[in-house]
């Protein structure tokens, strides 16, 4: 399934919105993209919103099959289920749940030639809005990032259903929201008009105000989550790491928004799947962050992203994402690193600077 990348920048989605009690109106939003909707959901994800979506889908006439989905965003899936959409006579692809399971949406979508439209049941990830799937082996190793051409129909965030949702989900995606700015500056402290790409500054320049709002508002947000309050905080918070940050991710066709802390939750996976498999998104990119920081010459920012993530209750070391931090193992993810498209230094210096930013996560 090679793909041409489209030089095309596409910014978002079709239609976006973010508010309370959007569920109930969830069936007219969804007839104006066809008649019956295959919808793929996480079961816990499902849970969230069955009692609510399924009335304003039936009050609206649109019909629906429903596949509950619990593997990882893979080819054979997204093959699997585009079959099943065709079979049903289905004109949308509708996914429920975080993540892999919208990125697996859009992946169905592309696959059956249908639009589709992502109902987020978390704020942990901008994957909703993005137009691109990260894919995955059935069994769970990253294999590669499949970049769309088009954007793609929706994003519904209901508001009372972020707000119910374990704040562990939410507070990575604090994390991997703010890990934009970081990551954007990939081995060095700073970044200028003069020498970078306009459309890379811009997005690099959201970053930084995403980065902002978020030291301000997300640590209030997090506590109204735990309340399950819906917040001005928590709102703004939602609405950055979702949408704001796939905006982020869009204008630059993802690349040069993810760099070092994302090459390492590649490597997690495909190394260390099982060790980590209990770890989401956004917690294996936030410790990922100390190794950028150190990368970029920032290490004496590290304490306070530390003390930062503590209050949110997110791991701090690879440890604690399950992964034993021996030799060996660092190792591999240093090796993962320098053979990714993230590295290509030969300096040794750089490579020596590489080597100890890897050891700032134990």
């Amino acid at each position: 399934m090679a793909v041409e990348l489209d030089t095309a920048i596409k910014f978002g989605a079709g239609r976006v919105r973010c508010e309370r009690g959007l569920l109930e109106q969830m069936g007219d939003e969804l007839k104006r993209f066809g008649n019956k909707m295959l919808i793929v959901a996480g079961p816990r994800s499902w849970d969230a919103v069955k009692d609510r979506l399924v009335p304003s889908m039936e009050a609206a006439g649109v019909e629906w099959q429903l596949e509950i989905w619990t593997g990882w965003c893979c080819y054979e899936g997204a093959e699997e289920l585009a079959a099943k959409a065709h079979e049903a006579g289905c004109d949308e692809i509708v996914g429920v749940g975080g993540g892999k399971i919208t990125d697996l949406a859009k992946a169905v979508g592309e696959v059956a030639h249908l639009g589709a439209i992502n109902i987020p049941t978390s704020a942990s990830t901008c994957a909703p809005f993005t137009c691109m799937s990260v894919m995955y082996t059935a069994e769970g190793g990253k294999l590669r990032s499949w970049r769309f051409d088009h954007e793609i129909d929706g994003v519904y965030m209901d508001l009372d259903v972020i707000a119910a949702c374990p704040h562990r989900y939410n507070a990575a995606g604090v994390m991997d929201a703010m890990a934009k700015k970081i990551e954007m500056l990939n081995g060095q402290p700073e970044m200028h008009l003069e020498d970078t790409p306009i459309d890379v500054y811009t997005a690099f320049n959201m970053a930084a105000y995403v980065y902002g709002v978020l030291e301000k508002i997300a640590l209030p947000a997090i506590e109204d989550n735990r309340a399950g309050e819906v917040t001005k905080n928590l709102t703004d918070m939602a609405f950055l790491n979702v949408i704001t940050t796939g905006v982020i991710a869009n204008t630059t066709k993802s690349f040069r928004q993810s760099e070092l802390a994302h090459v390492i939750y590649d490597g997690v996976r495909t190394h260390f799947t099982h060790e980590a498999a209990e770890a989401i998104h956004g917690e294996i990119v936030a410790v990922g962050l100390f190794c950028q920081l150190y990368f970029n010459g920032l290490k004496d920012k590290e304490e306070e992203l530390r003390d930062f993530m503590r209050k949110m209750d997110l791991p701090l070391t690879l440890g604690e994402l399950g992964i034993e931090p021996t030799e060996e193992n660092l190792d591999i993810i240093e090796e993962y690193i320098v053979n990714s498209r993230h590295y290509n230094s030969d300096d040794p210096a750089d490579r020596q600077r590489l080597h100890e930013a890897v050891r700032e996560m134990v």
